[in-house]
């Protein structure tokens, strides 16, 4: 008989952080982008941001994670942000609170480790 082998908890194997990014497109219009980022990315993804620096055409090869959704203009539709908030079971409102990620991952590992022992 083999033994089932347990999965892994690294933070990218159970988690994304999902966040909101704006740019400007090669034609010089606006545009907005919901992505989830592997944690172990996202302060390399900050900077990046802050640096205006980000390239979307290379996000996923780069290995950052996935791109949820995008689209050209300002902010989102609210139609979209409740899309993505359903889709990963959080409330709107907290879509956009200032949350610590690490903390929030750290006790979600946790609470796997609870159910797997």
């Amino acid at each position: 008989m083999s033994e089932k082998k347990p999965p892994s908890l690294a933070p990218d194997n159970v988690a994304r952080i999902v966040m909101l990014v704006y740019g400007l497109m090669s034609n010089s219009n606006p545009f907005w982008c919901f992505v989830a980022v592997k944690p172990t990315r996202y302060k390399e993804l900050q900077g990046l941001v802050a640096a205006k620096k980000l390239d979307l055409r290379n996000y996923v090869a780069d290995g950052f994670g996935e791109i949820v959704v995008s689209g050209e203009g300002v902010v989102p539709p609210n139609d979209v942000v409740k899309t993505v908030a359903k889709m990963f079971d959080v409330p709107v409102r907290k879509l956009f609170d200032d949350v610590d990620p690490n903390d929030a991952i750290s006790k979600e590992i946790e609470k796997l480790k609870n159910e797997v022992d």
